[in-house]
């Protein structure tokens, strides 16, 4: 919100216009060159803080109410590791490894391994929740619970975790997978260990529907976007189904 702020923060939040956010969201993608999806995300954040002012009757109305947030382009060519990379990572801290082993066999976000008891594992599947909401509920970062079977490699990696599986600050786990990476020579952000987990699945030919649902994707498209080039060649094969 900082770039928001510096324009309009000196204005009470009821004088500010629609069309002068249209001229910001412009300034932004001509000016600063930022892209589609960036501009994207930072108006439809915007727009939720501003909703959640006015249901809080904080707020008489939402000046972003009417703005639509860009798109980016419908399919991204997200970076993830090979299985050499891996192999490279392990080695460069194995006291680390079973961590990065799990996480990348799991698909968890950075939030979610945080505070990971064991007992979330059920029937080798693993309960996946996030930080409490305000009800005290647990909550992935869509809103929605999700399982996910575990398994032979992360059934290993969770055997040599401790319990909880990570007690530091997400910040610091993010720290340590920048070292390690760095290390192996393989670079990237922690974030690339859940692309990791979905590429290798599409490209396994596992249905984009179900990595979605494993992967905890609250829209179909955000899985589209990021993992649809990488589904194996078949149309030739599916028309050659077809009898009639």
């Amino acid at each position: 919100m900082k770039r928001f702020i510096e324009r309009f923060g000196h204005r009470p939040i009821d004088s500010i216009r629609a069309v002068e956010v249209e001229q910001y969201k412009r300034s932004r993608l001509l000016d600063d060159k930022a892209a589609k999806e960036t501009v994207g995300k930072e108006i439809r954040r915007l727009k939720a803080a501003f909703n959640r002012g006015v249901e809080w009757k904080e707020l008489d109305v939402n000046p972003l109410a009417s703005v639509k947030a860009p798109r980016g382009v419908r399919s991204v060519a997200v970076k993830f590791y090979d299985r050499a990379a891996m192999r490279r990572l392990y080695r460069a801290n194995p006291g680390r490894a079973p961590l990065w082993l799990f996480m990348a066999h799991t698909g968890l976000r950075r939030g979610e391994i945080i505070g990971l008891e064991k007992c979330s594992v059920v029937s080798g599947r693993l309960l996946v929740e996030s930080d409490p909401d305000e009800s005290g509920e647990g909550r992935t970062k869509s809103g929605r619970w999700r399982e996910v079977p575990l398994n032979r490699y992360a059934r290993w990696a969770l055997r040599r975790l401790p319990d909880p599986i990570v007690t530091v600050h997400k910040d610091t786990v993010s720290d340590w997978f920048k070292r390690d990476s760095g290390a192996a020579g393989v670079g990237g952000h922690l974030h690339r260990l859940r692309h990791t987990f979905c590429a290798h699945m599409v490209m396994a030919g596992v249905p984009l529907r179900r990595v979605q649902v494993l992967a905890g994707h609250a829209d179909y498209a955000t899985t589209e976007k990021y993992y649809a080039h990488l589904t194996p060649e078949g149309d030739d094969g599916a028309v050659r189904t077809l009898r009639f």
